[in-house]
This record gives structure tokens, C-alpha cells and sequence, in this order.
């Protein structure tokens, strides 16, 4: 007996089931896979769109539905922009040097070379020093002993001292030392354009700038023996320093 042939309605009918299959199956699977996308995907886009226009990205603007706020400094929730005083260390913006951040002086002597024995004829010296800012003792190092006349890498360094960010200028002073052989403290001379025979003339005194942004630096040296003020019947202990002096900012500490 002969087999009945398909009709094209049963066949057509058969690839219906088929389909309908097959797309259940896709629906069930972008269910299951939509929670991924929606994070892995649509959240990268959204990091990455800028959503207020100001070409910043969303995911680097502290205001992304602002156009006219992108940074808040201070985190008090105010848009520099609109902020009178960005860094909030109570000076208002338009009178404060830096004005994003909470500026400090740190001052760090470098190198130190004592050049006249301080003790006969003493191949060393107990040598110490002393670092003011704005006339008030910050830090104070040593007593080290060091080799006369050799140039030594001490790497002293203050730690952050916070200054008036609305003060332009400011007086950091430093003092060198060495100790006698009654074991008294007597001071070296560092400061080479002071002439003066007096223990101030022995001082090292500097007007620093503070600039007017974080990480400005000033690097110097001074030589107490280019005074000239040695002769026969009066002779000063000399040395010469190398310092840097830095702005930084007071809530991060280096």
C-alpha cells in the first residue's frame, strides 16, 4: 500500500512548531542573560557617556547632570565653580595662592659640608641643625658626627608646616651647629651674603615664595665662607648647605 503524500499545510504547519521552538528558546535565554548585560555592557556605556554635555565623562564628572560643575575639590558637595573657597581652609578663593588645596611648607637640607675642623685638628665634627618657618621652630636633626670638608648627603626633612594660603611670602630660617670641646653648641656659619659677625650673621634666612600651585619647589645652596669675614684675629667655623624647599598640600601628607 502506498504511503499518503504530505500536504504542503502539514509541512508548512511542522516548520511553525519549529520556529516558534526555536525563538521560546532565544526569549528564555536573553532572559536569563539580561541581569549581564545590563551590567557588564550598559553600565561600561554609561561610564563612559557624558550625560550633562560638558565633555566630561560620567564616570570622571563629580556632576554628571551638570554642565556647569565637574569638580568638587573638597567634597562638600558644591561645584568649584560655584565654590568660593575650593579646597576649604577658610580662605576665600580670590585671595588664596592655592586654592585647591590646603598649602604647607616642607623644607629638607640636602647636603652639608663642614669645612673648617671645629675641634683642633679633628677629622669630625658633632654637627646638628634647626629649621623655623614664619619664626617658629618646625624641626630640629642630629647631633651626627660627619667628616670635615667632605660634602655628605643627610636628606633632613621637615614635616609639613601649614602656612596662610593668602600670604604670597614666607620665612623659613635655618641654623647649623657643631659642639666644642666643652660639648657647648656653637653655631656654624652657613649664611655667606651676611658679613656680620654676630650669631644672626651665621643664620641662614630665606624668603620663599609659595607659587600658587602644590609641588612648587626651590632648590638653593649658601656657603658661609663667602663672606670674607675671616681674618687674623677672628676666625668663624664655615660650612655650606644644600636645601629644597616645597609646597605641599597639608591632607596629603609625603
Amino acid at each position: 500500500m502506498k504511503k499518503s503524500p504530505v500536504s504542503n499545510s502539514e509541512t508548512k504547519s511542522g516548520r511553525i512548531l519549529v520556529l516558534g521552538f526555536i525563538m521560546a528558546i532565544a526569549i528564555i535565554m536573553i532572559i536569563i542573560a539580561a541581569p549581564w548585560i545590563q551590567e557588564h555592557l550598559f553600565s561600561a556605556n554609561s561610564n563612559s557617556h557624558d550625560s550633562d554635555g560638558d565633555g566630561v565623562p560620567n564616570d570622571e564628572d563629580a556632576f554628571p547632570h551638570d554642565p556647569s560643575e565637574w569638580i568638587d575639590t573638597d567634597g562638600d558637595g558644591i561645584g568649584n565653580n560655584a565654590d568660593t573657597d575650593d579646597d576649604n581652609d577658610g580662605i576665600l578663593d580670590v585671595f588664596d595662592f592655592v586654592p585647591e588645596a590646603d598649602a604647607g611648607i616642607k623644607v629638607a637640607i640636602d647636603t652639608i659640608r663642614v669645612k673648617d675642623f671645629v675641634i683642633g685638628r679633628q677629622p669630625t665634627g658633632t654637627i646638628s641643625a634647626k629649621v623655623s618657618i614664619n619664626d617658629q621652630e618646625v624641626s630640629s636633626f642630629g647631633p651626627g658626627e660627619m667628616e670635615i670638608d667632605l660634602e655628605t648627603g643627610v636628606n633632613w626633612s621637615t614635616p609639613v608646616f601649614n602656612v596662610p594660603d593668602d600670604k604670597a611670602y614666607h620665612a623659613v630660617k635655618i641654623e647649623l651647629s657643631y659642639l666644642n670641646m666643652l660639648g657647648r653648641s656653637e653655631l656654624l656659619d652657613i649664611n655667606g651674603d651676611d658679613s656680620s659677625t654676630d650669631e644672626m650673621g651665621k643664620v641662614l634666612e630665606i624668603t620663599y615664595y609659595l607659587g600658587n600651585y602644590v609641588g612648587k619647589e626651590m632648590k638653593g645652596s649658601s656657603d658661609g665662607s663667602m663672606d670674607n669675614n675671616d681674618s687674623t684675629f677672628f676666625t668663624e667655623k664655615d660650612a655650606k648647605i644644600e636645601y629644597t624647599i616645597t609646597t605641599v598640600d597639608t591632607k596629603i601628607i609625603p
